[in-house]
């Protein structure tokens, strides 16, 4: 059963491959000047396109690899195939074309490119997990960052003073409207408290003593009231 759905699926990509490059015949015009046999070097490979995608697609399967991951990884290695084709289609062989007037200089370039796009394509399709692996962080890293975006922070707030449990930068935050007094800024100096122009406020890390040393500056404000545990009546959710 393994076998036979390998096939089905090896079956589809040669389509695929078919697909993209326009069918066999307009695909075997690629070699006409770099081959006696174009027809048999574009079978050959598209086989190799084949077997190179096919093996990665396998190895993503193997290591648990979404449907949707899959079918990203097999449409850039296509693309990268593609790439490769395009670039070999501009070579020429002199003993095809004959050597009177031969652009060499231009031929050089033309197979420099095309080494370039193949080293690309095998570099792609060869590491399928190095890739899985590099498109899972990048998605652990952005749910991360989505998470921490809606993260709601715990914060009291009182007549021209805001306090913020701010659990994403692991601070606390106190809030001024307009510029502290002098007095009020040197006793958030003494309570460790630093001004920080990017969050407009005045803060420290997020401990026990932190929180502690936020409600004495509230106190010396005069604000009495309000716990971030438990005067839940106070909390609101920025």
């Amino acid at each position: 059963m393994a076998e036979a759905q390998n096939a089905r699926s090896e079956s589809a990509l040669q389509e695929r491959l078919l697909k993209a490059i326009g069918g066999l015949d307009h695909f075997s015009r690629n070699w006409a000047w770099r081959s006696h046999s174009p027809k048999q070097r574009a079978e050959s490979a598209i086989l190799g396109g084949v077997e190179s995608i096919g093996d990665g697609i396998a190895a993503l399967i193997d290591k648990g690899a979404t449907a949707d991951q899959i079918e990203e990884w097999t449409a850039k290695a296509i693309r990268l195939w593609l790439a490769w084709q395009a670039a070999g289609a501009r070579t020429a062989n002199p003993m095809i074309t004959g050597p009177a007037n031969f652009p060499v200089a231009r031929n050089q370039k033309a197979n420099a490119a095309e080494r370039k796009r193949g080293e690309e394509f095998y570099l792609f399709a060869h590491r399928p997990i190095s890739w899985l692996d590099r498109r899972n962080r990048s998605a652990e890293k952005a749910a991360l960052s989505a998470e921490a975006a809606t993260i709601q922070h715990r914060t009291l707030e009182f007549p021209g003073v805001k306090l913020v449990q701010n659990t994403t930068l692991d601070r606390i935050q106190l809030l001024f409207e307009g510029k502290p007094e002098p007095d009020t800024i040197g006793q958030l100096k003494r309570e460790a408290f630093r001004w920080s122009p990017r969050e407009g406020a005045w803060q420290r890390q997020n401990t026990n003593n932190g929180v502690q040393a936020a409600y004495r500056v509230l106190r010396f404000l005069g604000h009495e009231k309000g716990s971030l545990s438990s005067h839940h009546p106070e909390v609101s959710h920025g």
